[in-house]
């Protein structure tokens, strides 16, 4: 991998503890980047450190920091811990992803696929934005899915109380970070800042989250198809520190390869009103989420 050195710089990926995120982390210790793991099972993110530290030869090069994605308190805290123990960040890799055949809420009365594979990262990148900002030129990376593009966002039911499905509800999600994450490239270029943002489709993968029984079908159909976590984690690195792409934003790579962003990417109206009401439901003081279906089905 020429040009990929990540000596010097720090990176922080979330769902680091196990699949796609561990494999990512483990290339970037070995090119010598300081990675900070986030995840919310404190065995697994311990021996995620342990791990990766011993294969970067005891240096201390990874850390494990426990958060749970699911709690916009704890998104909040992990943005404002990660900014007072670093003060340089280069990249954020917003990895961390559920995929479930059942719904039900988080802590904060959101619905949880939507909560964690979206709200989380938006709230956690935006809290970043300053660090990113002051170590610019920064990266930030959004993992996504096959799916995204089935991905549907009905304003009237984002939370899905009135249609819930498990792929509906993940290729909903998966859309609404591939948006965000597109619309940030924009903001931040015409703000000059130095700070890229681009989606990484990881395709089908095989991992404990396909792997579980509560799956919705066609990802028990799409098996045989799946590559291993290490064929996307070396995109992902490559994303992340190839110095080649250091101008690149507001695109997505596909199999490893750069293609401009999906259409609904380009609708600046969908992705003002996204941004808007993620806004409103990350806020702090928002009060109870429901929608009340309207239309029983």
């Amino acid at each position: 991998m020429h040009n990929h050195s990540a000596t010097g710089k720090t990176i922080v990926i979330t769902g680091g503890t196990s699949g796609v995120g561990l494999e990512t982390a483990r290339l970037l210790v070995a090119a010598e980047g300081k990675v900070f793991v986030i995840g919310s099972d404190q065995a697994k993110g311990a021996a995620a450190e342990q791990t990766l530290n011993e294969a970067a030869n005891g240096r201390g090069l990874a850390t494990y920091v426990r958060a749970d994605l699911a709690s916009l308190q704890d998104v909040r805290a992990l943005a404002a811990t990660l900014t007072a123990r670093i003060n340089h960040l280069d990249v954020l890799i917003n990895n961390a992803g559920i995929v479930t055949t059942e719904r039900s809420n988080t802590v904060d009365g959101l619905e949880r696929t939507f909560a964690v594979n979206y709200l989380a990262p938006f709230a956690l990148t935006n809290a970043l934005l300053p660090l990113l900002r002051d170590s610019a030129p920064s990266r930030v990376l959004s993992l996504t899915a096959a799916v995204e593009p089935l991905g549907r966002l009905p304003f009237s039911d984002l939370q899905r109380e009135c249609h819930f499905g498990g792929l509906r509800a993940y290729s909903q999600s998966k859309k609404a970070l591939a948006i965000y994450t597109s619309e940030l490239a924009r903001r931040e270029r015409e703000l000059g800042s130095g700070v890229s943002a681009n989606v990484v489709d990881p395709f089908l993968v095989k991992t404990g989250l396909t792997d579980a029984r509560t799956v919705p079908l066609l990802f028990k159909i799409a098996r045989p198809l799946m590559v291993r976590p290490a064929t996307p984690a070396r995109w992902v690195a490559r994303a992340a520190l190839d110095g080649q792409l250091a101008d690149t934003t507001g695109r997505h790579f596909i199999l490893g390869h750069r293609v401009p962003s999906l259409p609904a990417s380009h609708n600046r109206h969908l992705a003002n009103q996204l941004w808007e009401i993620s806004t409103t439901l990350t806020a702090p003081s928002r009060a109870s989420v429901s929608e009340r279906c309207r239309r029983e089905t």
